[in-house]
């Protein structure tokens, strides 16, 4: 109670003294006085706080072994923290001529600045396709794996088509039967032998079996699925004798030289995108892909619920590396310039008044610190712009800024 005591006292004169200027001797003196009673108070309520474990009736005894273990720990993270306070102490309170702390800075020039935001989109394959065949029926060859490249054409699976050609043998029969006798009343007709009806009956029912041996081979060519262009087949849906047809898919084809990118954007952006303009394609599973691409198009309609419009992106899939439904992140470009005050992010405090950076300026030889209000622009990853309030020359500290105050001298290193 007594330590607790010093410590309120302590604080409160510190807390008193600061309104006045002090040395760098008092102020030292008092941080490391603070700093020792504040471990000495720890270590000493955790010891009150060991022996309340023992005595409390309400604790069974895995609980106070593990209130005893908890208390441990925390002897040795305030240890832990009364050694890191010494090392800061020795780092930033050298026995040198000024005592200044050392510091590390930027110098303000112009430089290029861009800003973008990022929208993520969905990848598509360009060539995509879930096959059927165009009649159902039941499935009696396969002809191709999954996982298999074909070439445009290529037969990949044939529909049972027994009916159909036993139709066309017996329509086949009767054609040859009805072509011999066509042309056997052509050629009386052409002799001016036998009657007109008779020819024209023949050259009918002639001509009207061969349209229907057609129609009949046309729907036996229905019963072949074929490839419809270059591409890799990555799910067979059926199995051999199992039913198909065209209400349902029997084979998943794509093609990936070639994707698509469709991507739904902010409408605040709407006059920040436009068609042909370039962009970054990134992809979080595969950090080595960056690519700059033109948007293709962009929609001239917005979503009602979302208040969004969709753009889309082309591009060659060069060795095949990006697959259909990766997402994919695109970084747009919507605001750049080549004469900015670029500072880190980090650096920027904020107090009652707005924000501010710390600038080291010379004074009588020395590098005081002096409080500099400035006005935050655009803030793209861990760098801000600064539109106001620093001009080229300005030594802005950007390390040991948070061991700094207006006013106080430091080392340049």
């Amino acid at each position: 109670m007594k330590t607790s005591l010093k410590v309120l006292i302590l604080l409160i004169t510190f807390v008193s003294c600061s309104n006045h200027k002090s040395s760098y001797d008092e102020l030292t003196y008092k941080r490391d006085s603070l700093q020792d009673l504040l471990y000495k108070t720890t270590l000493d309520i955790n010891k009150v706080n060991l022996s309340i474990s023992d005595i409390d009736t309400s604790l069974d005894i895995n609980e106070k072994v593990i209130m005893k273990k908890i208390i441990n720990e925390k002897t040795k993270i305030a240890k832990i923290e009364k050694d890191i306070r010494l090392l800061e102490n020795k780092l930033y309170s050298k026995d040198n001529e000024d005592k200044n702390i050392p510091v590390e800075i930027k110098t303000i020039d112009y430089e290029l600045f861009n800003h973008y935001f990022i929208v993520f989109g969905n990848v598509e394959a360009e060539k995509y396709a879930k096959l059927s065949p165009e009649m159902g029926g039941r499935v009696e060859k396969i002809y191709v794996e999954e996982g298999e490249r074909v070439e445009k054409g290529r037969l990949l699976l044939k529909i049972n088509t027994d009916a159909i050609d036993k139709q066309i043998a017996g329509v086949k029969s009767s054609l040859s039967f009805a072509t011999s006798n066509y042309n056997k009343q052509k050629s009386l007709w052409e002799q001016k032998v036998g009657s007109e009806i008779q020819f024209l009956q023949a050259k009918t029912t002639k001509e009207g079996l061969e349209s229907q041996l057609k129609s009949l081979e046309a729907k036996k060519r229905m019963a072949q699925l074929k490839a419809p262009f270059e591409g890799i087949v990555n799910k067979i849906y059926v199995k051999k004798s199992e039913m198909a047809g065209p209400q349902f898919p029997a084979i998943e084809f794509v093609n990936l030289s070639k994707m698509i990118i469709r991507a739904n954007v902010s409408e605040k952006y709407i006059s920040k995108v436009k068609k042909n303009q370039v962009v970054e394609l990134l992809f979080s599973s595969i950090p080595e892909f960056k690519k700059q691409i033109p948007i293709t198009r962009v929609s001239n309609v917005l979503n009602p619920k979302s208040r969004t419009f969709e753009v889309e992106l082309k591009f060659n899939n060069k060795n095949e590396m990006i697959k259909p439904n990766m997402v994919s992140t695109i970084k747009v470009n919507d605001f750049s310039t080549k004469k900015a005050f670029v500072i880190p992010s980090l650096v920027i405090k904020k107090d009652i008044s707005g924000d501010y950076v710390y600038v080291a300026v010379n004074k009588d030889s020395k590098n005081i610190v002096e409080k500099r209000q400035v006005v935050a622009g655009k803030s793209y990853e861990d760098k801000t712009m600064i539109t106001q309030g620093l001009s080229i020359g300005d030594k802005v500290i950007v390390k040991g800024y948070n061991f700094v105050s207006a006013g106080m001298p430091v080392t340049i290193k």
